[in-house]
């Protein structure tokens, strides 16, 4: 059940990763890419999984990372304005 749910997050924040490459370093929008799933993940185990803090660091933070850190991968592969070169 642990592995769903963590399956889960992973479907749920890739996106997140995947629209944060498309914004400036460190600007609005690339903060709200960032912060919007903490502020999910901590909702969502405080008010609708019986986790203790250990389990989710355990199960949901690892999903968490490595969709932001696969969908940063591939939007940035899908992101022709940063592809193409300048003359």
């Amino acid at each position: 059940m642990n592995l769903i749910i963590s399956f889960i997050a992973l479907l749920v924040h890739f996106p997140f990763g995947f629209y944060r490459v498309k914004y400036k370093k460190f600007s609005r929008p690339w903060s709200r890419c960032l912060y919007i799933p903490i502020v999910l993940n901590m909702l969502v185990r405080h008010f609708i999984l019986p986790w203790d803090w250990q389990t989710a660091m355990i199960y949901l933070w690892p999903a968490v990372l490595v969709a932001h850190i696969l969908g940063g991968y591939i939007g940035s592969r899908f992101n022709p304005s940063e592809n193409v070169e300048t003359q």
